[in-house]
């Protein structure tokens, strides 16, 4: 398996159980929307992909966004390289997926 398709099957993984904890809390919600908000004022604006996530957010429902993250679609696998739903993921659930993945790349050889 190459680096890069590893790297957006990790994302898809992460961003998978991004939904789900999403779906099992709705306050979670919050986080990517105040992320969102915070980069905004650090850098002075968002990058070009960052406002598209705002837009998003504004455009389309929940179920939508969440259909987002959990696509293999070539446009969601864009969106996720600068995802706004930093902090849902707690560093054990994160580091489970990252050892997943660093073992399939030595099982892949």
């Amino acid at each position: 398996m190459n680096m890069q398709k590893r790297s957006d099957e990790r994302s898809i993984t992460l961003h998978r159980e991004i939904a789900e904890k999403l779906r099992d809390n709705p306050a979670l919600w919050d986080i990517p929307r105040k992320n969102l908000e915070r980069w905004k004022q650090m850098k002075d604006g968002l990058s070009r992909a960052l406002e598209e996530w705002e837009r998003i957010f504004h455009q389309n429902t929940k179920e939508q966004i969440l259909s987002l993250l959990e696509s293999d679609s070539e446009e969601s696998i864009r969106l996720r390289s600068s995802s706004p739903f930093t902090g849902i993921l707690n560093d054990n659930e994160r580091k489970k997926i990252f050892k997943i993945f660093s073992m399939k790349q030595y099982h892949q050889v």
